[in-house]
């Protein structure tokens, strides 16, 4: 393999602006005009006018007095090096090799061996290939090999198999601190590279232990050492039985079994076993259709890729998208799908088949699923055109498009429920548009799929929760709105900005509880834009305000539906004003461009030691801020033209605020006077001495907190019986005479 070298990156551009100039002038030159070898072949082109060229071998020799290789010249002199020439492009270029013909194999033991490698650095030549035209030189290719001799496994791979041995008494390194081969490592005595004069200058610092090559000796703790050692009275009760052959470090390796030896690595791809019928689903494990096959959902792998027959796993959630040039569906049939090919049959996992019940629902909105590529960065500056819901940018339709237009497939999301070790029933939401392609667009539209899962513990009308009773931390919030007197669940959003961050493309993402999350977007706006402040206040109002879609939240994590003392309203202040600074020209006053999302909350109660936090009241309030253009210095086109647009900031919060639900007690006069007893005002608590028996412990019921204390109190009357004490006792009672 030849790699070209530049030390020098003035020394590579003068190189190539020097073959360009030649290529000019009708001349002939190399490139790449040097190379470095370490292998048997070197490959450059002869490019320019190479009619009437003839190339030439030379292995050039450096002069011992001046180091300089010779000129070049037109004779040859290859040695064992050939040269070859490829197929010839007209008069403009022609393919040069340099190959060795040598042997890289060690020289062995008999002298007269030549066609071989003395040493390890078998070859350092320096070749030169010159290409003369009537017996003058036009162009040098300089070739530097550095070939190292080929190491390669003799002797045949014996098939027999072999015994490892028990590793407690045998272990794989007899010297384990021999790190370095050939060389004696210091404080290794068991390293059979270290003389004794070299083991003498620290043989009273060797290692001990396993780590020197040594037995290790035994531990305080082995039964065994009660007779050797000083042991206490209690080492009856608390020592270890194990076998002095045993150690610590080693432990039990390998269990004697036989092995094959293996010649190289299989790099093959292992044959899919057939999958096994479930008698039950376990967590982790494949869901399987009424063939037997893995079900299968679009997901990403774990570099990125869509994998189109990904298997889906029992109780595993998870959320994927797959981008590809949106066309048509006879060329990716993935990207049409009909209910059919939805509606297969699963094992439930308890020897019985499910259907899965697709549901469709049609869209004209596909900002969040068709870009164009073609018209990527632009956006109209429109009022319009502010936020994704009141965005037209995403509508193919057909008015708009010359080409096919044909229902394809958005989103699957798929609903699992289950109960015990079985799936109960699966529903899909199938989403579908019709998405009309441009036949003269340069680029083609990008579509992009998403795919969901969720298991839900129940039946097919439960909806998953937040809590049991009171909310987790990291659990979505759980809001809904009032329809009569039925109350429908949905989410509570703020932004999530992806891409180039601008409101008409950003995505939403729902509150969760307990953490407080600040977002935003940009808002691209011109003069034109800010003419009318009224309207700007009520669009960015608008647009904030479709994040709120629920008018109600739970209370608690399980809220029941038809239970309306299980839910409190969302208050929501509006602030839309007009002052007397609009008519101002590029200055808009009093923007609610920041929604603020206050939520209350407090402990509700305690199950089983835990405390249980609820809801307690939800606020959703926007600060104004003024909005002006940017017109000064450099920007002074932007109070002209209409045309220009600027950037203007918009942010949601997010803030959970916790209250006491009850008033903290007063303090007592001794709390007020003796303040070193005061627990939250001091490190050393003395009130909770006996911790685990008191309230303040919250890990386990009082009940269970109580009855280990008792034991472990017995465990303490048992061993002060059984100690120093008693024996002292029985001792003196003995030596008593009466």
């Amino acid at each position: 393999m030849a790699s070209q070298l530049c030390p020098v990156g003035l020394i590579c551009l003068c190189i190539s602006l020097m073959a360009f100039v030649e290529v000019i002038w009708g001349q002939s030159v190399f490139q790449p005009s040097f190379i470095v070898t370490s292998g048997r072949s070197a490959t450059s082109f002869l490019v320019g006018n190479v009619a009437g060229v003839t190339p030439v071998l030379n292995i050039e020799v450096p002069s011992n007095s001046t180091g300089m290789l010779p000129l070049p010249s037109c004779t040859g002199r290859s040695g064992q090096w050939q040269l070859l020439t490829g197929e010839r492009a007209g008069n403009s270029s022609l393919k040069i090799t340099v190959q060795l013909n040598q042997s890289l194999q060690l020289c062995g033991s008999n002298p007269n061996e030549t066609n071989c490698c003395p040493e390890s650095l078998c070859v350092v030549q320096s070749l030169r290939v010159t290409a003369c035209r009537n017996n003058s030189v036009e162009a040098t290719l300089l070739v530097q090999a550095e070939i190292y001799a080929e190491t390669s496994t003799t002797g045949n791979v014996s098939e027999n198999k072999t015994v490892i041995p028990n590793q407690v008494y045998q272990p794989l390194g007899s010297c384990p601190c021999n790190l370095q081969a050939g060389v004696c490592d210091v404080r290794c005595c068991c390293d059979q590279e270290c003389t004794p004069s070299l083991i003498q200058l620290f043989g009273s610092y060797c290692y001990s232990g396993v780590f020197g090559g040594n037995v290790a000796p035994l531990f305080d703790q082995l039964c065994s050492v009660q007779t050797v050692n000083n042991a206490p009275d209690w080492f009856p009760f608390l020592c270890v039985q194990s076998s002095v052959d045993n150690s610590p470090f080693l432990g039990l390796f390998y269990q004697g079994a036989t092995i094959n030896p293996i010649e190289s690595p299989s790099f093959q791809t292992p044959s899919l076993v057939e999958p096994i019928v479930p008698n039950g689903y376990t967590q982790g494990s494949p869901i399987l259709t009424e063939n037997n096959q893995y079900f299968t959902i679009p997901q990403q792998s774990m570099i990125g890729q869509c994998v189109r027959d990904a298997p889906v796993a029992f109780l595993q959630n998870f959320k994927s998208s797959c981008v590809a040039p949106l066309t048509a569906c006879n060329i990716s049939p993935s990207a049409c799908l009909n209910p059919l090919e939805l509606s297969l049959m699963i094992i439930n996992g308890q020897g019985g088949f499910i259907n899965i019940t697709v549901i469709e629902q049609l869209t004209t909105d596909l900002s969040d699923f068709v870009s164009d590529p073609n018209n990527a960065e632009t956006l109209s500056p429109t009022q319009e055109s502010l936020f994704p819901a009141a965005s037209n940018s995403g509508d193919f339709s057909a008015s708009e498009q010359n080409g096919l237009c044909e229902n394809k497939s958005l989103s699957l999301n798929y609903t699992f429920f289950w109960k015990g070790n079985s799936l109960t029933n699966i529903t899909v939401i199938h989403l579908i548009a019709k998405v009309c392609l441009d036949a003269n667009a340069k680029l083609p539209l990008m579509l992009t799929q998403r795919f969901s899962a969720v298991f839900v513990n129940g039946d097919a009308t439960a909806q998953s929760n937040s809590g049991n009773p009171g909310y987790q931390i990291g659990k979505p919030v759980i809001v809904g709105t009032m329809s009569g007197s039925v109350i429908t669940r949905t989410t509570l959003n703020v932004w999530q900005p992806v891409g180039n961050g601008l409101c008409a493309t950003a995505k939403t993402t729902p509150v969760l509880f307990g953490e407080d999350f600040t977002s935003g977007c940009i808002l691209r706006l011109s003069l034109k834009g800010l003419s009318n402040c009224s309207q700007t206040r009520e669009t960015v109002q608008k647009g904030l305000s479709s994040l709120i879609s629920a008018t109600i939240v739970a209370k608690t994590g399980n809220p029941v539906s038809t239970d309306l003392n299980e839910w409190v309203s969302i208050s929501m202040a509006l602030n839309i004003s007009s002052t007397a600074a609009d008519n101002l020209p590029g200055i808009c006053t009093g923007i609610p461009a920041n929604m603020n999302i206050q939520i209350i909350t407090a402990d509700v109660g305690v199950v089983q030691g835990v405390p249980q936090t609820g809801i307690r009241a939800v606020e959703v309030g926007f600060t104004s801020v003024t909005w002006k253009i940017q017109c000064g210095g450099a920007n002074a086109a932007a109070c002209v033209n209409d045309s220009i647009v600027q950037s203007f900031p918009v942010s949601t919060s997010v803030t959970f605020i916790k209250i006491p639900a009850q008033p903290l007690p007063s303090k007592s006069r001794f709390q007020l006077n003796y303040t070193e007893y005061d627990c939250d005002r001091n490190d050393v608590c003395w009130p909770q001495l006996a911790y685990p028996l008191t309230r303040y412990y919250t890990g386990e019921s009082y009940s269970q907190s109580i009855a280990k204390g008792m034991i472990l109190v017995l465990f303490f009357i048992v061993a002060s019986v059984l100690g120093s004490p008693w024996n002292q006792i029985r001792q003196a009672w003995n030596n008593t005479t009466f």
